[in-house]
């Protein structure tokens, strides 16, 4: 019955979501015992804890060796964050004014988008590649953090006993979102033999999902007219996305898909993407005839996939 593994998906998408965010608030408390900055801080979240979701559910399912499912939860992820997240974000805000560190943070992501679709070229990602994009990860986080430096610590006396309060409940916050991970990828897998889909293609339509968190943090953002730290969090969630979290789902399993032609479309959509992005936002500025623009283009992006498979390529 078809109905009980979209239940199950949808309920590990909801622990997903839920002891997602709890990992990220330990991991900013954390971040301010060690008095870290605010910058480092805010770029961790940001940029690797935000994309649990996709790594998680990437990571299970290439131990599963199914790798090609999270591969298109992060393909579709990163489409739905430059398009849908971002063009409802712009919406609700009315207008964002950029900063010229934000237009250059767009720029990156545009950058880091294409190197795992120019090493996806040849049909598969290798652990080589995935080694490669892991290096580029490593090396933009070492560009980036150069600049950090040192803030207050905000435990206090009790912090020793604080830190490792924090601690017990981040491990099991990650617990909990490997099972939900878990009980995504498994039922993702069912559903795909069910309705007889591409896995790949089954993973798109999850990666809605794990935009969840991203969603309402950048609503709430632009609805205090602080619009540009959604969008900061939107990208650093695709920079993750494109280079960490493949990477390391192709170090534990190349991703070689069966069906080419949906990663192949979704990769080039992607890179389509954040040229739209970034050329809507050199000016400094997104309105909501651009907000428009990008939520038409997730529109645009659905019927692709939903042609490809009308024609069964």
């Amino acid at each position: 019955m078809v109905l009980i593994p979209i239940l199950l998906v949808c309920a590990g998408l909801a622990i997903i979501v839920f002891s997602a965010d709890e990992a990220i608030k330990r991991v900013l408390n954390l971040a301010r015992y060690f008095r870290l900055s605010e910058f480092i801080t805010s770029f961790v979240i940001a940029g690797v804890v935000a994309v649990l979701p996709e790594l998680t559910i990437g990571v299970v399912a290439a131990l599963e060796e199914t790798s090609s499912l999270g591969f298109g939860v992060i393909l579709g992820s990163n489409v739905a964050d430059l398009t849908l997240v971002i063009g409802v974000a712009v919406l609700f805000a009315g207008k964002l004014k950029l900063e010229p560190d934000t237009v250059r943070l767009i720029r990156n992501s545009f950058l880091a988008v294409i190197l795992p679709v120019f090493l996806f070229l040849d049909g598969e990602i290798s652990r080589v590649d995935g080694v490669i994009l892991l290096l580029a990860f490593a090396i933009y986080i070492f560009i980036l953090l150069r600049t950090g430096r040192y803030g207050h610590s905000i435990m206090g006396e009790g912090g020793k006993k604080r830190f490792t309060f924090e601690v017990i409940l981040l491990a099991a916050s990650l617990a909990v979102l490997f099972f939900g991970g878990n009980l995504v990828a498994h039922n993702s897998r069912e559903l795909s033999l069910q309705l007889g889909l591409p896995l790949f293609l089954v993973g798109v339509v999850v990666a809605v999902g794990t935009c969840f968190p991203e969603m309402p943090f950048a609503i709430r953002a632009s609805r205090r007219k602080h619009g540009e730290l959604g969008l900061g969090n939107i990208l650093g969630c695709v920079l993750a996305d494109s280079m960490f979290t493949i990477g390391v789902v192709a170090l534990i399993q190349p991703i070689k898909p069966l069906y080419p032609a949906f990663p192949l479309s979704t990769a080039g959509f992607m890179v389509f993407s954040a040229i739209i992005v970034y050329g809507l936002s050199r000016d400094g500025v997104l309105d909501r005839r651009d907000g428009t623009i990008l939520v038409t283009a997730y529109g645009v992006f659905l019927a692709m996939q939903l042609v490809l498979k009308a024609l069964s390529i």
